[in-house]
């Protein structure tokens, strides 16, 4: 096997890993490697093909960088794995007949638990407070209704 099997299975490699992973990171390296196995055909030294497949590699990640990363933005600006709205204040937007308390956060609806049994009484239109988040749901806390008073004259 020459210079340009090498790149083939360098190529193939690659891409195989650009398949698995939910990125456009390893695609140009797929894609250089597959112009250093057709320019090593033509070319005998292995310095300048290694310097193809760098170059070529390099051009096709910088250029399509913008790209890539705006594909992979998000409509939401809640991020799942932070607790970024832990203390945020919500309303109540829904609670269906089994009883499932659904918040809305920043236009996001997300499923809620009362934090203690003092705050089971929970009805729509309640505002409560994010006291934890588990998973795919958050735990609330009904405020009372002097303490959202004193939050609205202090500006809170």
């Amino acid at each position: 096997m020459g210079q340009w099997g090498v790149w083939v299975i360098f190529a193939i490699i690659f891409a195989i890993a650009e398949a698995i992973l939910p990125s456009f990171f390893f695609l140009w390296f797929a894609i250089g490697a597959g112009v250093a196995a057709i320019t090593s055909l033509f070319i005998s030294s292995a310095v300048l093909n290694l310097l193809i497949f760098l170059i070529i590699s390099f051009l096709l990640w910088i250029s399509t960088r913008k790209i890539v990363q705006n594909m992979y933005k998000g409509s939401s600006t809640i991020k799942p794995y932070q607790d970024q709205f832990v203390g945020m204040k919500a309303k109540v937007d829904k609670i269906d007949d089994e009883g499932r308390i659904i918040v809305k956060i920043k236009g996001d609806e997300w499923r809620a638990f009362p934090e203690d049994e003092e705050n089971y009484l929970i009805n729509v239109g309640d505002d409560v407070i994010i006291t934890r988040k588990n998973a795919n749901f958050v735990y609330i806390k009904k405020i009372k209704a002097s303490e959202n008073n004193q939050k609205k004259e202090t500006g809170e």
